[in-house]
């Protein structure tokens, strides 16, 4: 940071402070982004009493973010804005702070910066953890969900043998497979079998894409989950832990984060194997 982004705390420090050191002024702020509230309302959904909301709206009505109306408190055009940031930032932290140890520990600056920022869109999900006992549960944990899919999106930096088998499995049944793979993959699919792939380039539910730049995040999302691998702090893939999340908008976010890849990389045909 330098020294004009530290000016700029300066001139706003003072306002950042007045909304997040009280959690009844933060919690109003993103409750009204729903809609205009009666204090009533506000007064049951946060549970604190009538005089504590009416104190803390009129704060926040003091700054210009909020403002009473006949139908309740509403936010202004500026309350909107700062409460849609502040709770990106709470989502973010509160995706960052289930599973600690996981971010902390993998390389998460991997993850392209516009879908690094949007991390709190994932909301809640798991971490599946192999261990001695059961080396192979994230993997096992993965192919149950992925061979009922009907579309599949995915990306692969790493080669995974038992990945060939269930992405024919899939175009056996029809299924909609989409992939964007690295260099290294490709020439690891070519050593595999090179008449097989090229067979299965033909399949026209499959679309294949490769990317001519380092990719160091891995994952497959469906119409009902997305899960999530990354590479460890020492630069070698982490095969025993993977984000796992049935939340749509951790969905979503994933078939962006596909799209983001795909339009970096160019189209596999036949011919170029």
């Amino acid at each position: 940071m330098g020294r004009k982004d530290y000016a700029r705390y300066d001139e706003v420090g003072d306002l950042l402070k007045f909304i997040t050191s009280s959690s009844v002024r933060t919690k109003i702020m993103i409750g009204l982004m729903d809609g205009p509230q009666p204090s009533g309302a506000m007064r049951e959904a946060i549970g604190v009493s009538a005089s504590t909301v009416i104190h803390a709206a009129r704060d926040l009505e003091k700054e210009q973010l909020l403002e009473e109306r006949d139908d309740g408190y509403h936010l202004t055009a500026l309350g909107r804005i700062v409460a849609g940031k502040l709770s990106d930032t709470i989502d973010t932290m509160a995706v960052l702070n289930k599973h600690r140890n996981f971010w902390l520990t993998h390389d998460v600056q991997a993850i392209p910066r516009p879908f690094l920022d949007r991390l709190g869109e994932i909301q809640s999900y798991d971490v599946v953890t192999s261990s001695v006992k059961d080396i192979f549960k994230t993997f096992g944990i993965f192919i149950d969900f992925a061979t009922r899919a009907q579309q599949l999106r995915g990306v692969s930096p790493v080669f995974v043998d038992q990945f060939v088998t269930l992405i024919q499995k899939l175009l056996k049944r029809g299924a909609d497979v989409q992939l964007v793979i690295t260099e290294e993959v490709l020439g690891e699919l070519k050593n595999k079998d090179r008449t097989g792939l090229r067979q299965t380039l033909g399949d026209s539910h499959l679309g294949m894409w490769v990317i001519d730049e380092p990719v160091r995040v891995a994952f497959t999302v469906t119409e009902s989950m997305l899960s999530l691998g990354l590479f460890g702090m020492d630069g070698v893939y982490d095969v025993s832990h993977d984000l796992v999340s049935k939340h749509q908008g951790a969905i979503n976010w994933g078939r962006e984060l596909f799209e983001h890849y795909r339009s970096r990389a160019r189209p596999l045909a036949v011919e170029d194997v």
